[in-house]
């Protein structure tokens, strides 16, 4: 298994963090890793459901939620052949307005520990941006 992950501290409330993060349809509006998601079910996050992602320097992706507890976490997860490939988002109160995101990207298979080694610079780079991305539009909305 090849694993990239960041954290960093929020300066809002872990509601309204959670509002701009679960809202994946809009994630292109706030940070450059993120050109278009589709929806392939419910707009609304929820366990099971299905996002096409679509990214620079990627090929879109079918992503499937695979844990949803609101506000805190969701996880959505894709595959190819010989890898599958897991994302958390994670949201913890550190008190009334402040909240710590931790942000992990896996590649898990035989192929996954392979690419992954491959992809490292552009996925350490994205999960960087994603986070930062995040707290600057919260903390400047």
């Amino acid at each position: 298994m090849t694993k990239f992950s960041t954290s960093l501290t929020i300066n809002s409330s872990q509601e309204v963090i959670w509002k701009v993060l679960s809202d994946v349809t809009r994630w292109h509006e706030w940070t450059p890793t993120v050109q278009k998601v589709e929806v392939l079910d419910s707009p609304e996050l929820k366990l099971n459901n299905h996002y096409k992602v679509f990214q620079p320097k990627l090929q879109p992706a079918v992503w499937t939620v695979t844990v949803f507890e609101s506000p805190s976490i969701f996880t959505w997860e894709t595959s190819a052949p010989g890898m599958r490939m897991v994302a958390e988002h994670i949201l913890s109160a550190k008190g009334a307005n402040q909240t710590e995101l931790t942000l992990t990207f896996s590649f898990l298979g035989f192929l996954g520990s392979i690419i992954g080694k491959l992809m490292s610079k552009t996925v350490e780079s994205y999960v960087t941006t994603e986070a930062q991305s995040l707290k600057k539009r919260v903390e400047t909305s």
